[in-house]
């Protein structure tokens, strides 16, 4: 099968489906290209552990997940949104304030209602006791829509049943509406290059899809594979803001059907390179299900409403490599390991200092959650996002980013999505 199109996306996240939404609407014909298919029963359910989101590891044990569904990354984040780094615009040139603005103005990205917050109290005791230890844990900026929320859910990270969480299926569903075609469970094996231009995509089954103009939004591991498929060099530079979850019980009711991530702390971002916020009890004891303690954490299964959890997540160093074959190797500098150090034992602390009891602290270490790097602007891409040396073929994930942000990037993404359409 051969499909002609004029511009061919890939991968259907916050850059593919943004940028499709907005190139349809300025009257381009679009072909959405998704690996993975439309998962429905499974959102919001366990179900989604293997369908929707795919566990990988690097070849030094560090746990990475990838959304692979129409909506890509988006189905499964925690729905948290950050500034961009102001890198981006200093250092890169590449000034995205009007998007992020006319994107927070359209999806209604804002805190939670207060009496959310409220009725969360161990959350609450974990502000408290992080406010005594000189740490402030803020109300996180979400893209959640509070009318139709279940305070007491914290099933984010399985897909929201209630679809209160905004996705980037919205913007697919528009961008078919105006026309785009949507291709799903097909992967891509490589960009059709001829005469140094993109010519369209080879799909996984040898199908073709031939385009004027390719964006590659398949994020940072599945970027750099489909990249070094077409012969480009890509892969280095890789990234994953790993996190260190840590669990921790009580005698006092614990973070059971509280939000995991609504209490967050930016203030040792740039100075100490790590982000601290709160969990909720089923998210953290099914961290350490997948960690390196699980028997550990299985004892302490009967006093699960007493659970309280933290994460620390860091700003790693792009050390890693994405290979060829899909496997991934992902060391950690002693920079690296200093930060782990730091944000954990601030975790640690605060949990201790909310009334868990010390011989209770149980952590899962080294839980990756946004790949990124391994197509960075100034060695793959240009400061336009167009391939260096494929003129037509243009990358808008986080594989674009030179270091990581130390942040969720999903409104960066969007925001350069929207950024990108504008250019093409």
């Amino acid at each position: 099968m051969q499909l002609e199109t004029e511009v061919a996306v890939v991968g259907s996240g916050l850059g593919g489906a943004t940028v499709a939404r907005e190139l349809v609407n300025r009257g381009r014909e679009v072909t959405l290209v998704e690996k993975g298919k439309w998962h429905r029963w499974q959102v919001g359910g366990y179900a989604s552990v293997g369908s929707i989101t795919r566990l990988v590891r690097s070849n030094q044990g560090g746990l990475m997940a990838r959304g692979v569904t129409v909506g890509g990354s988006s189905m499964v984040f925690n729905g948290n949104a950050y500034e961009p780094p102001e890198w981006l615009s200093k250092e890169l040139g590449i000034d995205i304030s009007f998007e992020v603005n006319e994107t927070r103005r359209e999806i209604g990205i804002k805190p939670l209602p207060a009496e959310f917050y409220q009725r969360w109290t161990a959350s609450q005791r974990l502000v408290k006791a992080a406010a005594d230890l000189d740490i402030a844990l803020l109300p996180q900026q979400k893209f959640i829509d509070a009318d139709k929320c279940d305070p007491t859910c914290d099933d984010c990270m399985l897909g929201c049943r209630h679809g209160a969480k905004w996705t980037a299926r919205e913007y697919v569903k528009q961008a078919q509406n105006q026309g785009a075609k949507l291709v799903q469970s097909s992967g891509v094996k490589r960009v059709i290059i001829e005469q140094g231009r993109a010519r369209g995509v080879e799909l996984s089954n040898g199908d073709e899809i031939r385009a004027d103009l390719v964006v590659l939004c398949a994020g940072g591991i599945g970027t750099p594979k489909i990249l070094q498929r077409s012969e480009i060099a890509a892969g280095e530079n890789f990234f994953i803001d790993p996190m260190n979850v840590v669990m921790g019980v009580g005698d006092q009711p614990g973070t059971y059907k509280e939000m995991t991530f609504a209490f967050a702390s930016e203030e040792f971002v740039e100075s100490d390179g790590y982000l601290v916020g709160t969990v909720g009890s089923l998210t953290v004891f099914g961290a350490q299900l997948l960690g390196q303690h699980r028997l550990r954490a299985i004892l302490r299964a009967p006093a699960l409403k007493r659970v309280m959890g933290m994460f620390t997540k860091i700003g790693d160093a792009p050390t890693g490599r994405i290979h060829a074959d899909g496997t991934i190797d992902k060391p950690y500098p002693e920079e690296d390991r200093e930060k782990f150090r730091r944000g954990t034992e601030a975790c640690k602390n605060i949990l201790i200092k909310a009334g868990a009891h010390p011989d209770s602290i149980c952590i899962a270490e080294n839980i990756g959650g946004h790949p990124g790097g391994t197509a960075a602007i100034g060695t793959v891409v240009g400061t336009d996002l167009q391939a260096l040396h494929t003129r037509g073929l243009y990358v808008c994930d986080a594989s674009v980013f030179p270091r990581s942000p130390g942040r969720p990037p999903a409104l960066t993404i969007i925001a350069l999505a929207r950024w990108l359409a504008k250019t093409l």
